[in-house]
């Protein structure tokens, strides 16, 4: 989900949504991006992400 553009898109919700996810999940402001190249991913971000793991993972 993208952080900080609605009042309910805080870290704080997106931890608790990916606290039931069986697997990782990126989320990240409008000044962040992923790329996956070969099978590697990367974040390009001037701003705010995180890799948050799920119950399952």
């Amino acid at each position: 989900p993208p952080l900080d553009v609605f009042p309910d898109n805080t870290m704080a919700d997106a931890e608790r949504w990916a606290a039931a996810l069986d697997t990782p999940a990126y989320v990240m402001d409008d000044q962040s991006a992923v790329t996956v190249v070969d099978g590697q991913v990367e974040v390009v971000s001037e701003g705010r992400w995180a890799l948050l793991n799920g119950l399952g993972s």
